[in-house]
């Protein structure tokens, strides 16, 4: 359970469901390079909450990277992918999701069993 768990917040921290789009994704106006450290909590909080730090590289819009997710409930290293336009990063694996980033920091949700809130500092 607490790999799954681990998996299912990194993945919503690097990654969301795929939306469609009429056009082609904006080119990237962000380079995430680099390691971030930050927090998570499910939207219930009292199912979970923790801590995330880890490290990024982006080459182009293609973004993956190494997370360490530990909290209660969970002490997990996943290994996430995921896309980069304009501002925002999609997470396709392990878990889906999207994150917006503004300046050195970026916030979004990871969808999983829960759907868990992020927050990240670049460092």
């Amino acid at each position: 359970m607490k790999t799954t768990l681990g998996l299912l917040l990194v993945s919503t921290m690097i990654a969301v469901t795929a939306c469609a789009s009429s056009g082609p994704a904006a080119p990237p106006s962000v380079d995430v390079t680099g390691t971030w450290i930050g927090t998570w909590a499910y939207e219930n909080v009292s199912v979970g909450s923790g801590d995330v730090r880890g490290t990024l590289k982006q080459s182009g819009s293609v973004v993956s990277g190494d997370f360490n997710v530990t909290g209660p409930v969970v002490n997990n290293v996943a290994n996430v992918s995921g896309m980069v336009s304009g501002n925002t990063i999609r997470l396709e694996s392990p878990s889906s999701g999207w994150l917006t980033v503004t300046g050195n920091q970026m916030t979004g949700k990871i969808n999983g069993i829960n759907v868990a809130n992020v927050t990240l500092r670049k460092q």
